[in-house]
């Protein structure tokens, strides 16, 4: 395991749910470590109070070889379970933290996931992003459109006519939504150094996935950051693809998958 796999590891073991000091310290140590602001993003999201703004807003204020060292990270891993080298927890006496954690956040009322989903409208290959992608052909059954004239805002921006990508629960129930925005909404948040794909508030992304095309027991299956990546590599080979909502997912994403069938062949496309 090299050293940034074993950082990305211990990362995991800590519990994204800490008091703010806490979970920067561990973003510092994770930076000094080699992790990358994705992956740090996607392990804050399985937090109840998770804020995309204010992950993005500590990662940018780190300094590197200032502050927090990649040894914090390792020991709050260790104090949760983490052994180096292993990855495996060993048990441990629960220890009352020393700051009581925010409460999560729950999603403002009419944007929970299955309240957008149910306004939103089917999605088309005429889509800006799907053309953009050169995906003509890919399944659009699951796939959805946020209606002219909606009220969901994230970052400040209306996801009007933003493409709606299901993130499912490993059990099959919809955990959360991403929205995927084109034209003048995506540059504006790109001029801003957002992402164009925005995830919706108060419903952590941790272990959610979309799926494209059918998982077949035994076949391959690529295990991939996103929905383009997933439709590029269905349209390539033909096989299932599924997209993880970024790197720090596709762990717990493959685990899931290798528990419901033993010999799946997952390939990872980084």
């Amino acid at each position: 395991m090299t050293d940034t796999a074993k950082a990305i590891d211990a990362l995991h073991s800590i519990p994204p749910d800490l008091p703010r000091d806490e979970w920067v310290k561990v973003g510092m140590g994770a930076h000094a470590a080699g992790v990358d602001f994705d992956t740090f993003d996607a392990w804050s999201a399985g937090a109840g109070n998770y804020n995309a703004a204010a992950s993005r807003d500590v990662w940018r204020s780190i300094k590197p070889g200032k502050g927090v060292g990649a040894g914090t990270l390792f020991r709050m891993a260790a104090e949760n379970g983490w052994r180096m080298g292993e990855g495996k927890p060993q048990q441990r006496q629960q220890q009352a933290p020393r700051k009581a954690a925010e409460p999560p956040r729950k999603p403002a009322p009419g944007m929970s996931p299955a309240e957008v989903w149910n306004r939103c409208e089917a999605a088309t290959a005429a889509h800006g992003y799907i053309v953009a992608k050169a995906a003509a052909g890919v399944p659009l059954d699951a796939l959805r459109v946020v209606p002219a004239g909606d009220p969901l805002r994230i970052q400040g921006e209306s996801m009007a006519g933003a493409l709606v990508v299901p993130a499912f629960a490993p059990d099959g129930s919809l955990q959360s939504l991403q929205c995927v925005t084109t034209g003048d909404t995506a540059a504006r948040l790109k001029a801003k150094g957002k992402k164009p794909k925005l995830n919706l508030p108060g419903a952590p992304m941790a272990g959610a996935s979309f799926t494209v095309g059918t998982l077949v027991p035994g076949a391959p299956v690529a295990l991939c950051e996103g929905v383009g990546t997933a439709w590029a590599c269905w349209q390539a080979t033909g096989h299932p693809a599924v997209a993880c909502f970024g790197w720090g997912n596709v762990g717990k994403v493959a685990e899931a998958l290798r528990q419901r069938d033993a010999a799946a062949r997952l390939v990872l496309v980084p």
